[in-house]
């Protein structure tokens, strides 16, 4: 079944401009290959989205744990310095 779409001249125009259009293609190829960028760009977007919450995350714990840390040596510095040791 095929469906007649209306297009406006200008939209035509650039549709012709893009690199997609090659001789021979049909407009129903063209909108094949935006709708497969479109598709695989998203897809790419929710994982690149999903990995960078991920490490951000990640970063996260990564500087609780180092201020957890100072803190412990901090509090064995001072101890040290109190016993007499020079730092």
């Amino acid at each position: 079944m095929e469906t007649t779409v209306k297009v406006q001249q200008e939209t035509k125009k650039r549709l012709l401009r893009l690199d997609i259009c090659e001789k021979g293609k049909t407009f129903d190829m063209i909108i094949n290959d935006l709708i497969s960028n479109y598709q695989h760009t998203y897809k790419d977007y929710k994982k690149n989205v999903s990995d960078w919450k991920k490490s951000m995350e990640e970063h996260g714990k990564r500087v609780e744990n180092y201020n957890k840390e100072k803190v412990m040596w901090d509090r064995l510095l001072k101890w040290a310095k109190s016993k007499g040791f020079k730092g």
